[in-house]
């Protein structure tokens, strides 16, 4: 069979599914989902295309699937993506309806896609406008293919004091092993295809908003017509006595991952915060460091953001395989020998051995370069010029 040979498969009987229904098909190995909503019937891929969860196991509402995984929203009429996370849309398939049978027609080069990015416009040498933003998490990369999806023709410059493109920073804490290029959101030849600038290792210290012109720490600068921050978070830094010695880490990219995960390796762990973070370096190094030990302000890990009972399962899991929990304290000192830390003290007086300290305790708003600016952040996150709301949130990691 050729790839773009018609292929045409009944589904289902009319009468086999009722409105507001969704069903997952197989159609030649792929999975289709087929929704039928107001007596008529559509068909789209059925693995979100944010980490590939199956949508027939989420939530149809109207028109609208949402991925049971992390949320993200698809239409189902369209395939487009309309609430992320994720970047890509979904295939959209014909459905036709004949004599009570539900059929698929389609292609087989058409069922192996799995993803579909929207169309976008390219660059013209007549537009001299330029968006700058400064970011390139998600958020920012979104903006950016949503300004060329909706026809923006002009200069688009994202701009990171970082060394890589646009990754997706959540996969650091799962699985600290992997190389920055596998975590990619798009790949380099993508940001050509579609004339999207992206300037890595260039740091922002100030913003001239009356001269609309962002100065870099190398002493260049960059004009733009609009403005998006996009900047983040950054680590919350541990004040205590001994917070600076060696070996002593905070994750925020992907050489801090490589560096805690060559250093944890058959050592002693202390991970000082039970959120996302701690969490989640504890599972990942579990198998791999001689012990590991967690330290939380609360009575269980997530408490303040998933309720107590997740919590103590979520302890319970980690302690099934082998990571200690010490809560309702926090580290009062880090101690070592030679510059290099060998064991922690809490507040409740528990000493415990430590090669390799984790902090995970928070994060605050990445806009040092703000000061003296005309744009303040609040405790929240919200980005204001003179009083204007020009991005409704900062995005936190």
């Amino acid at each position: 069979m050729s790839e773009n040979e018609t292929i045409t498969q009944e589904l289902c009987k009319e009468v086999d599914m009722k409105d507001g229904e969704m069903q997952e098909f197989q159609v030649q190995g792929q999975s289709i989902l087929l929704v039928r909503n107001n007596g008529i019937f559509s068909a789209t891929g059925n693995k979100c295309s944010h980490y590939g969860a199956p949508l027939s196991k989420g939530v149809l509402v109207g028109d609208r699937v949402r991925c049971p995984w992390h949320g993200a929203c698809f239409n189902v009429r369209t395939g487009d993506i309309e609430e992320f996370p994720g970047l890509d849309s979904l295939p959209c398939f014909k459905v036709t309806v004949e004599n009570g049978s539900v059929c698929i027609v389609t292609t087989k080069k058409a069922l192996e896609s799995t993803k579909r990015v929207k169309s976008m416009s390219s660059r013209s040498a007549g537009d001299r406008s330029s968006v700058v933003i400064i970011g390139t998490g998600p958020a920012a990369l979104v903006f950016a293919e949503t300004l060329r999806q909706e026809g923006y023709t002009g200069k688009i410059v994202m701009v990171t004091r970082e060394k890589h493109i646009p990754y997706d920073r959540t996969k650091l804490s799962k699985a600290m092993n992997v190389k920055a290029e596998e975590i990619y959101l798009r790949p380099t030849e993508f940001y050509k295809e579609h004339d999207l600038e992206v300037w890595t290792e260039k740091e922002v210290v100030s913003i001239n908003t009356d001269e609309a012109r962002v100065k870099f720490k190398d002493g260049s600068f960059l004009q733009y017509s609009q403005l998006l921050i996009a900047v983040g978070s950054r680590p919350r830094e541990l004040k205590c006595p001994g917070s600076t010695l060696q070996n002593v880490f905070y994750l925020r990219c992907p050489e801090d991952a490589g560096a805690i995960f060559e250093a944890a390796s058959s050592k002693n762990v202390v991970i000082l915060g039970s959120s996302f973070i701690g969490m989640e370096v504890a599972a990942f190094l579990a198998d791999k460091a001689r012990s590991i030990s967690v330290i939380g302000k609360s009575d269980v890990p997530f408490q303040a953001v998933l309720g107590k009972q997740i919590g103590e399962e979520a302890m319970k899991l980690l302690k099934d395989r082998g990571v200690n929990f010490y809560m309702r304290t926090e580290a009062r000192e880090i101690r070592g020998n030679n510059g290099q830390v060998n064991e922690v003290l809490l507040r409740n007086g528990t000493l415990l051995p430590a090669d390799v300290v984790v902090v995970g305790i928070g994060v605050t708003p990445a806009s040092n370069f703000l000061k003296g600016s005309r744009i303040a952040v609040d405790t929240k996150g919200a980005i204001y010029v003179d009083q204007v709301l020009i991005l409704c949130r900062v995005l936190y990691y």
